[in-house]
Formats: structure tokens, C-alpha cells, sequence
């Protein structure tokens, strides 16, 4: 069975989304500009992405998870279509993870920046596609030295902003979930023997800031730190790590606080 937690960012409504059944796990991470493209805006999407790809797959254990995914973005597209303007660069899109425990197999997909871990004798693989960075520079890299409300921190935000949304969704860019189904296609998949899986979680990236974009923690210390303090105090541990550089002077990001969601896969027996 699965146990997730997912928390906004202060102050802000939460754009991650995610649903879980006794085998299956979608993480969702919305973005975009709300109100600009579509009426709904992003947390809608989010919503709605997480649950059509969820109604495509849940009876369906040996249908691939890509699609799956494409049926889930082309539900959501029929939804609104007719009311929203999807060709506008900002309409919204979405980062989506996938998790599905099967009898035989445990499979993976990542479609932009959430990640699945499942972790064997051979330690923890990662789903998770990081192609919008070969395109644009990483978090870390575009706002080193830059603290937040600052004007030099605005100007590079906005530089990295463009640049995301100009090479989204192009086969010399990277891939994110938005009114295409043939994006899910472009997704990272993978698959592994349920029998060699020793733990296994998805999470949103505004959860995996410690791993990926702070380097205080590798994959299997976080993994050790999620099986102890469980979803909901591993994302208030990220707050508290958050809070501790109000101004984003040691760890440069976006923003102060990103979304969070945490999903991990609890089994009264799990393969040592």
C-alpha cells in the first residue's frame, strides 16, 4: 500500500497533485502561468492530469505506463479544449511521476522533473528526467550569488523562464505533460523484478530539493530519513532546510518554497 503527503508552498494554493491505489501512484507537479492559455488554471490541471492517467491505468495492470500517460493528457485536452486556448506557450503543464507495484514487475515513468526511486541490492535507481536542464541551466547554476527580491534575482528568474518555455515540448527540447498526448512518449521509463525491490516512492521536485539541488543528502540516506519520519516530516523536514536560507543565499533556487509530495510504498514484507 502506499502513504503520501503533499504540501503548498506558504501562502500559495498547491499545484502537485497526486492519487495513489493499493498498486498504483501518480505524482503530479503543475506549472504555468494561471489564467493565461486556460481559464482553469494550473492546480485544475493538475488535478484533472492526475486523474485521468489514474482512471487509464488502474484496471489495466499490463497496459504500458506511457499509454496510459497519453490517454490521461489527451482526457484532460476533450475537458477544455473548447474553453482554453491550448496552443498558448503558457498554458499549463505538468511534471508527472508514475508508480506501479504488479505481482511480477515494478514499473517506472518520469516525464520531466518528478522522480521515482526504487531501490535494489544494487542500490537506488532513479526515473527522472532532467532534459530540461541540458537546455536550460539548472536551478543552482542560473541564480548562484542572486538572493530573493532582489532585481539581479528577478532578471535571471525571468532568463530561465523563457528559456524553459521556449525549448518545451520541441524534439530538440525537453518534454513536460500539457495538451499533447505524443509528449508521454518521450517520457523515462523503467522495470524492475518485484522480487529484487527493497523500497520504492515518487516525489514531486519541491520534495527531492535536498538530493537534487542542495546536496545535503544522496539516495539512500533521504531513503533511510523517509522510512524514518514517513512522507508528512520529510516534507516538514524540507521546510525547515528551506527556512533556514530565507534569502536563497546558500542554496540559490526560484523560490523561497516549492510544493512538495512524497509517496511512498509501505509492504508488510519486503524483499532484504
Amino acid at each position: 500500500m502506499f502513504s503520501l503527503a503533499t504540501d503548498a508552498a506558504p501562502g500559495r494554493p498547491n499545484e502537485d497533485f497526486a492519487i495513489v491505489t493499493p498498486h498504483l501512484a501518480v505524482v503530479v507537479d503543475g506549472a504555468g502561468v494561471p489564467l493565461r492559455g486556460c481559464r482553469h488554471g494550473v492546480a485544475w490541471y493538475a488535478q484533472q492530469l492526475a486523474t485521468q492517467t489514474v482512471a487509464a491505468l488502474a484496471g489495466s495492470p499490463s497496459r504500458p505506463l506511457t499509454e496510459g500517460l497519453a490517454q490521461g493528457i489527451r482526457g484532460v485536452a476533450e475537458l477544455h479544449k473548447d474553453t482554453c486556448d491550448l496552443t498558448d506557450p503558457s498554458t499549463p503543464c505538468a511534471a508527472i511521476g508514475i508508480l506501479r507495484v504488479g505481482t511480477d514487475f515494478v514499473d517506472t515513468l518520469a516525464l520531466s522533473d518528478c522522480a521515482v526511486v526504487v531501490e535494489t541490492a544494487e542500490g537506488p535507481k532513479i526515473t527522472c528526467d532532467l532534459a530540461i536542464e541540458q537546455h536550460s541551466a539548472p536551478e543552482p547554476v542560473a541564480l548562484a550569488g542572486l538572493q530573493f527580491d532582489t532585481p539581479e534575482h528577478r532578471a535571471a528568474l525571468a532568463r530561465l523562464v523563457e528559456s524553459q518555455t521556449r525549448t518545451r515540448n520541441r524534439e530538440d527540447g525537453w518534454w513536460v505533460a500539457a495538451s499533447d498526448p505524443d509528449a508521454a512518449y518521450q517520457a523515462m521509463t523503467s522495470s524492475y523484478p518485484t522480487s529484487t525491490v527493497r523500497r520504492m516512492a515518487a516525489f514531486s521536485d519541491g520534495a527531492t530539493r535536498p538530493v537534487d539541488q542542495m546536496s545535503l543528502y544522496e539516495w539512500p540516506a533521504y531513503l533511510d530519513l523517509l522510512d524514518k519520519l514517513g512522507p508528512a516530516d520529510l516534507i516538514a523536514l524540507v521546510r525547515r532546510i528551506e527556512s533556514e536560507d530565507p534569502a536563497g543565499a546558500r542554496f540559490p533556487r526560484t523560490k523561497r518554497h516549492d510544493d512538495a509530495t512524497v509517496v511512498q510504498y509501505v509492504a508488510s514484507s519486503r524483499n532484504k
